[in-house]
């Protein structure tokens, strides 16, 4: 039986990472070959709790952020992604370990040689045998996701690495600073130029254009037919 693949799509906020791994699991299953979606965290039990406290605007240091995205995606490879490669399966990861080194360390500012090792641990030795960065300027893509308002967050005293606070004092990645946003591209764009394996694809277009040339990066890494 030939072995399967994991393809994961990275971006920031706004960059329409989410729409285009739907779309692109939902072509390769027209083209008859078999995909498998699934999104971090969430796709299990575990990851699906985690995922909900997570985005519940809970105060958390980055230490445990990392951690908790780390045991999700652990159990995600544990469930999914390890059986269904095994089966001969393409899974579509809409996120993976390089988000946790994009948001937590770099955007953060956390230790990414713990993280590395965190995200070893996590992943089991499984690679994105091709990873696609919807490459997009935060301030953009904060707009498309409703948060035009933190295009003003430029107040350096404001950027001290710390979160905007919502009505209740809590923090999402949506409300913190520009600095923090623009942070995590540049990790991305770091990340894709220094890992074999990466697409960077202008995500400012329309979405048809993304999916396309998506898909054509996918034909060409993965030895697919148009």
């Amino acid at each position: 039986m030939p072995r399967g693949r994991l393809i994961a799509l990275e971006g920031g906020e706004g960059s329409g990472k989410s729409t285009q791994a739907e779309r692109l699991a939902a072509r390769l299953m027209r083209a008859g070959i078999p995909a498998v979606l699934t999104r971090e965290p969430g796709s299990t039990p575990l990851g699906n709790h985690l995922r909900n406290y997570l985005k519940s605007k809970q105060p958390i240091c980055p230490e445990s952020e990392a951690m908790l995205f780390a045991a999700a995606r652990a159990q995600m490879v544990q469930d999914i992604i390890r059986p269904n490669i095994e089966k001969g399966m393409t899974v579509v990861s809409d996120r993976f370990e390089a988000s946790t080194a994009a948001y937590q360390g770099y955007g953060r500012k956390g230790d990414l040689g713990f993280i590395e090792i965190l995200n070893g641990k996590a992943t089991g030795g499984i690679s994105a045998e091709l990873t696609i960065l919807l490459d997009l300027e935060p301030e953009k893509g904060l707009e498309r996701a409703g948060k035009p308002q933190l295009r003003l967050s430029l107040d350096p005293q404001e950027d001290a690495d710390r979160a905007r606070l919502d009505a209740e004092g809590h923090r999402r990645f949506e409300d913190l600073t520009i600095g923090f946003h623009r942070r995590v591209r540049k990790g991305y764009r770091l990340l894709a130029g220094s890992r074999p394996g990466w697409a960077v694809v202008d995500a400012a277009r329309s979405e048809e254009e993304v999916a396309e040339e998506i898909w054509g990066a996918v034909v060409r890494a993965c030895g697919l037919w148009k």
